[in-house]
């Protein structure tokens, strides 16, 4: 297990966190306001990506579709992490909430 910590413009919070929640399986996502007040904080607790065999969110191939910032939607590598949940921590364009995302909070649903 390993801690990311990430410092960017507040509008690239969705940018940054699919390019960096693709490439990991998060098992914590939290999200906070950077000192300056103009950026933002995301530390990302992860370990290496797994087979996806019992994966909620996938079809356990390792693969789903990701909603992109521009509107479209993408195959691509599942962060176990469903969009409800990507939503509520604040990970997706237009999320308003900003909260902490852990893996006790996994929806039980596939995303789609």
């Amino acid at each position: 297990m390993f801690e990311i910590r990430i410092i960017c413009d507040t509008a690239d919070v969705p940018h940054v966190a699919q390019a960096v929640l693709g490439g990991v399986d998060a098992t914590s996502v939290r999200r906070y306001p950077a000192r300056d007040r103009t950026r933002t904080r995301l530390y990302i607790t992860a370990e290496h990506r797994g087979s996806h065999a019992d994966c909620t969110v996938c079809d356990q191939d390792g693969m789903t579709l990701w909603l992109l910032p521009d509107g479209s939607d993408q195959r691509r590598p599942c962060t176990g992490i469903g969009d409800e949940d990507m939503l509520a921590a604040g990970l997706l364009v237009g999320s308003r909430r900003s909260g902490p995302w852990t893996a006790h909070d996994r929806s039980t649903e596939a995303p789609f």
